[in-house]
C-alpha cells in the first residue's frame, strides 16, 4: 500500500503491529548470557547414617585383612611344622639304621689282626685279646684291651682300629732294647728308658752290658750311654761288649774279642763319631787292643 507523504503523520499512533516487552520487577535484570553453565553447588553435609555406613565398611575391610593375614601365618606355620617333621623323621631314621647296623651281629668281631711286631709273637697277642671275639665292633672293650696288653713289656704303645665288617686291628709299637743290666739272678734286657722288657738267667746275645757303677737308671750318664747305643749302626753295635757312662760326657765302650776300647765322650755328634770310628777300625789289626778316642771327632786319636 503506497504511503502518502503529503499527509501529516501522527507519531502517537503505532505503526502496524507492535510487541510490548515487560521488564521483570523486584530486582536487577540478570546479566548471565544465554547458554552459560551455572556454577556447581556445594555438597550437602554427610548425615549420621552416611558416617555409620562408612565405619561399617572400614571395619569389614579390616576384618577381611586380619583374616587373610591369619590364614597366611597359619599356612607358614603349618609348612614349617611339616618341614621339621620330615627332617626329624629322616634323622631319627638314620640314627636307627646306624644303631641297628653298629650293634648288629653282622658287624661282630670275628678276626683279630696284630700288626707291627718284630720280637713279639703276634699269635700270643691275639690270644690275649680273644675275649673281644663275638662282640659288635661298637661294643669293643678298650679298657680290657689295655689290661690284656699290659702283660707284654715289649709293647711301648698301640692303637686299635675297627675294620668293618668283622676285623679288629691292633697295631703295636715295640720297645727297642739297647743293653743288658747284670743282676744277682742274671740279666735284665732294657730299652733306652730303662724299662725291663725281658729277664734271663743267662746273658742274651747281641746286646752289650751296661755298667752302672757310680750311676743309676735314669741318671744323665745312663741317658748319654743309652743315646750313644741308639745312634750306633748295627755293624758297630754288634762289636760292643760293654758300655759305661758315669757322667754325660764320659761314655766309653769296650769291644768284644781283643778288648779294644773306645773313648766316646758325650752323645753329641754321635753320627759323625760313628763314621770316623769305622774308618779308624779299618786301619788297624783287629787283634790289637788299641784305644780309639773320638770324643773330638775333628781330631781323633788312636793309642
Amino acid at each position: 500500500m503506497p504511503i502518502d507523504l503529503t499527509q501529516p503523520i501522527d507519531l502517537t499512533q503505532p505503526l502496524g503491529r507492535t510487541r510490548s516487552v515487560k521488564l521483570p520487577t523486584g530486582g536487577p535484570a540478570s546479566t548471565t548470557a544465554p547458554g552459560t553453565a551455572k556454577p556447581a553447588s556445594r555438597p550437602a553435609p554427610a548425615t549420621n547414617a552416611d558416617a555409620k555406613r562408612q565405619l561399617r565398611k572400614a571395619t569389614a575391610a579390616r576384618r577381611r585383612f586380619e583374616r587373610s593375614e591369619a590364614r597366611r601365618f597359619t599356612q607358614r606355620s603349618r609348612r614349617r611344622r611339616i618341614t621339621w617333621m620330615i627332617v626329624g623323621g629322616t634323622l631319627a631314621g638314620l640314627v636307627l639304621v646306624v644303631l641297628l647296623t653298629a650293634y648288629s651281629p653282622l658287624l661282630a668281631v670275628r678276626q683279630l689282626a696284630v700288626e707291627g711286631t718284630t720280637r713279639l709273637d703276634p699269635a700270643a697277642v691275639g690270644t690275649a685279646l680273644d675275649d673281644q671275639l663275638g662282640k659288635p665292633l661298637a661294643l669293643v672293650d678298650y679298657g680290657a684291651i689295655e689290661r690284656d696288653l699290659a702283660g707284654f713289656p715289649y709293647i711301648e704303645s698301640y692303637s686299635v682300629e675297627a675294620r668293618p665288617p668283622d676285623t679288629l686291628a691292633v697295631r703295636v709299637v715295640e720297645r727297642r732294647p739297647v743293653a743288658l743290666l747284670q743282676t744277682a739272678t742274671g740279666f735284665d734286657l732294657i730299652d733306652a728308658a730303662g724299662v725291663v722288657v725281658q729277664q734271663s738267667g743267662e746273658r742274651i746275645p747281641g746286646f752289650p752290658v751296661l755298667d752302672l757303677t757310680g750311676t743309676e737308671i735314669g741318671s744323665p750318664g745312663f741317658q748319654a750311654a743309652a743315646a750313644v747305643l741308639m745312634s750306633l749302626p748295627d755293624t758297630l753295635l754288634a762289636q760292643v761288649d760293654r758300655i759305661s757312662g758315669t757322667t754325660p760326657d764320659s761314655v766309653t765302650m769296650v769291644f768284644a774279642g781283643a778288648g779294644q776300647r773306645v773313648v766316646w765322650g758325650d752323645a753329641e755328634e754321635s753320627e759323625l763319631k760313628a763314621q770316623i770310628l769305622q774308618k779308624l777300625i779299618a786301619t788297624q789289626d783287629p787283634a790289637l787292643p788299641v784305644e780309639y778316642d773320638v770324643s773330638s771327632p775333628q781330631s781323633p786319636v788312636i793309642r
